[in-house]
């Protein structure tokens, strides 16, 4: 049986995390991404849009190996379909888990700490025998609200999932919110010694150049930790006022890859899953999460890595957009 975090545990578990803030014993790397082929998911939402609409423009996104994010319970029944995929392809799943109580500061995410940890166990209940990377709750530790409790709960978290044999990387934010020193120390409370490495610039439109040199600063405070980088959409520089909500102009970053030749990095990801919105950011745009063909067609007809026919099919691009 696995431990709830009643108060006993909430305090042993605290206590251990905090103990570790100086850097402790920190886990061997099992670097996982080394020679593994990456999930193309072919149930995204790109996917079903392009088969639905005939919209071969999108294959750069449909065709491209993305993380399956976990936001709740009622997600979980769907995974079953991407472990069956990740066997068949022999291929590596990325999932994110996203349900931190208190999600984005703002009151989202599981009702509290006894129910995020048993979502975390349903995680790994679903999961079973297939081992996957696990980019745990982003935002989560360079965020305001980031105190001891949420420490101790994702230090928790890495420690079940590491358990179960899974890869985990826990979010670190990225260049442009939270120094290094800072940021290791949230880490190392977090449970990051635990992990397999961090994880930067999910969702965010960094440069991959920035986010590595960011990135290795982390890292020579966290005993030498390997990253992965998001970079779904930081093909065009970062808008310069930090403008993170559906920003304009953005496009598709560098393919995800295993084997990216940068110091400390394990693997280049696209995590957050491209043309799917941040949320209406006061302009009516679609709720976070869904699916946005124009946004996902901006990102392709913009990329630079793009051959130019893949642009221009997304710029012609007549099927409806809505």
């Amino acid at each position: 049986m696995r431990a709830s975090l009643s108060g006993g545990l909430l305090a042993a578990t605290l206590l251990a995390t905090l103990g570790g803030c100086g850097g402790g014993s920190y886990a061997p790397l099992r670097h996982p991404f080394r020679g593994a082929r990456l999930l193309v998911d072919t149930d995204s939402p790109a996917a079903h849009w392009r088969r639905d609409h005939g919209a071969a423009w999108l294959d750069p996104i449909a065709g491209t190996p993305q993380a399956r994010w976990l936001t709740g319970p009622a997600e979980l029944p769907d995974l079953a379909q991407v472990l069956v995929a990740a066997r068949s392809q022999g291929a590596l799943p990325v999932v994110v888990i996203y349900h931190v109580p208190n999600l984005d500061c703002a009151g989202g995410g599981a009702r509290d700490a006894t129910a995020y940890a048993r979502f975390v166990d349903q995680v790994v209940d679903a999961l079973g025998d297939q081992r996957a990377a696990v980019i745990l709750e982003p935002d989560a530790v360079a965020a305001e609200c980031f105190d001891d409790a949420r420490a101790a709960l994702l230090a928790r978290a890495v420690r079940v999932l590491a358990d179960a044999g899974h890869h985990v990387y826990r979010d670190a934010g990225h260049p442009r919110w939270r120094g290094p020193r800072e940021t290791a120390e949230r880490l190392r409370r977090a449970g990051v010694a635990r992990a397999e490495g961090f994880s930067v610039n999910v969702s965010n439109r960094q440069s991959t150049a920035d986010s590595h040199r960011w990135g290795l600063a982390v890292s020579d405070l966290v005993g030498g930790r390997e990253m992965v980088i998001d970079t779904s959409r930081n093909g065009l520089p970062a808008p310069a006022d930090d403008q993170w909500c559906n920003a304009s102009p953005q496009a598709l970053g560098a393919p995800p890859t295993t084997d990216p030749r940068l110091e400390r990095v394990a693997a280049l990801l696209w995590v957050k899953s491209p043309g799917e919105s941040d949320g209406p950011c006061g302009r009516a745009e679609p709720a976070a999460g869904v699916f946005s063909p124009a946004q996902a067609r901006a990102l392709v007809a913009d990329a630079p890595g793009l051959p130019a026919s893949a642009r221009r099919a997304a710029r012609e691009a007549t099927a409806p957009l809505t």
